[in-house]
């Protein structure tokens, strides 16, 4: 006769521990965490929420039920005090609590909670990556390359499965020690919501200050070394009409360093910048906007990038990573050397050109990437992995 188990065993949920460097990236998680609870588990969400303010995300994950613990993480350099200080956080919530399932998210996060999670996975717990961007790409210095790719390599040894999001890093990971490695289109994009806003572009232009006889070129994102706006700036100043454009910032720093360098950099360029800080309209700003534009120096994806496609607007973007994914020359927007500024005015010259008649292969583009099919994705990986 089978043996029972106590009843509080046979009732107790599964646990499962998501990990991200910084606790609003929780964003773009949110369904795989929807997906797990329907598998019959209770999620801990951890990651470092004194980086940037989140409370959105955060009132969604209390309502899901999610438990939240704070880890330090440090998501500039892998071998910094924060970092150690955040494994030996990782280590001591492990020695608290069994987990069934740890999937961990970005580079630095994932690779430390890999390491810390080493006697779990041992004793069965199913350990997932989900790179969402390596930190060596084709345009890394060697050193770069050589740490980036040691440290992903090595800590492919630790874990059951490695997800990315892109095909240069899917080439990539498979390559590397895990056995299991699999690609999905993105975290996922309501393609819907920006493809369907109808927006008044006179009206909503002057909303913002900004007259319908400029050429508009919009970057969502965070103000970032890595998001290397400063190109777009760089670019503008070298076209001979360069008062016709606005280059418009939306997103989080606009009170930091970065963002003081690239007003003192327009200011001596002569290029007019807005900086418009977060905002909740960026459909709207979008369907308002001529181009777009993805400088990014590494890119894992792009939602941004993916957006604007599907609002039907073009892109001049990095030749990088995710964003050679959704960006074809001359059907979708152009790609350009991310350290040459004279690739993206000859890009930006042509769009301004060519635009209107990319808008139907952008929007056609962007739905792969939307997110049905990357929770479709989601679900089969889990349901082959969880069994």
């Amino acid at each position: 006769m089978k043996k029972q188990l106590p009843k509080r065993e046979r009732f107790m949920k599964k646990q499962a521990l998501i990990v991200a460097n910084l606790a609003g990236f929780a964003s773009f998680l949110i369904v795989s965490m929807k997906i797990l609870q329907e598998e019959g588990y209770e999620i801990t969400y951890a990651a470092n929420a004194n980086k940037l303010e989140w409370s959105d995300t955060q009132n969604k994950l209390t309502a899901m039920g999610v438990k939240f613990v704070q880890i330090d993480f440090d998501s500039q350099n892998p071998l910094s005090s924060a970092n150690r200080r955040a494994y030996r956080q990782l280590k001591g919530l492990f020695k608290e609590s069994h987990f069934d399932l740890v999937h961990c998210h970005t580079p630095i996060a994932g690779l430390l909670t890999r390491l810390a999670a080493r006697r779990q996975r041992r004793s069965g717990t199913l350990v997932i990556y989900t790179t969402h961007g390596f930190a060596f790409t084709s345009h890394s210095t060697k050193k770069q390359k050589l740490l980036y790719g040691t440290l992903e390599k090595f800590g492919s040894r630790f874990c059951d499965a490695i997800v990315t999001i892109n095909r240069e890093d899917y080439a990539a990971a498979k390559k590397m020690h895990c056995k299991k490695v699999y690609y999905v289109n993105g975290v996922g994009v309501d393609t819907h919501r920006f493809q369907s806003v109808e927006v008044d572009r006179g009206a909503y232009r002057a909303q913002i200050g900004i007259s319908p006889d400029r050429i508009m070129i919009l970057s969502v994102g965070e103000l970032s070394t890595r998001k290397n706006h400063r190109i777009i700036i760089e670019a503008i100043a070298l076209l001979p009409d360069h008062e016709r454009y606005v280059f418009v910032i939306c997103g989080n720093g606009i009170n930091g360093g970065t963002s003081n360098a690239l007003q003192a950099l327009a200011l001596e360029k002569g290029v007019d910048l807005r900086l418009m800080g977060f905002r909740n309209d960026i459909p709207e700003m979008m369907k308002a906007s001529d181009i777009g534009a993805i400088p990014s120096i590494r890119e894992g994806l792009g939602l941004a990038g993916v957006q604007s496609l599907a609002a039907g607007v073009p892109l001049v973007g990095s030749d990088v990573q995710g964003i050679r994914d959704y960006v074809e020359n001359g059907r979708t927007g152009y790609l350009c050397d991310p350290f040459d500024a004279a690739t993206f005015a000859r890009a930006i010259s042509k769009l301004v050109a060519e635009r209107d008649k990319m808008s139907e292969d952008c929007r056609e583009t962007a739905k792969a990437f939307d997110i049905s099919i990357a929770e479709a994705q989601i679900r089969a990986i889990y349901a082959e992995l969880l069994g």
